[in-house]
């Protein structure tokens, strides 16, 4: 899952993959921390409060292309 971030504590403009294993890494107050607990709770809120039904088609293209785009 690919994320751009902006304007997000001390980051102006940010893009990372999400993988089986992603590290951020960088030097003190940059924002790491920040940027983590923010997409935890996207995903924790996405999760609970958006129920959705996403098509096999969508997922074969997510797999395909490693990027798809879903209308919610």
């Amino acid at each position: 899952m690919k994320i751009d971030v902006t304007q997000l504590g001390v980051i102006g403009k940010a893009e990372f993959t999400l993988a089986d294993l992603t590290i951020i890494c960088g030097e003190n107050n940059t924002g790491k921390t920040y940027a983590t607990y923010a997409l935890y709770g996207f995903l924790d809120s996405w999760q609970k409060y958006l129920s959705m039904r996403i098509s096999d088609q969508e997922i074969a293209v997510l797999l395909n292309a490693g990027i798809t785009k879903i209308d919610i």
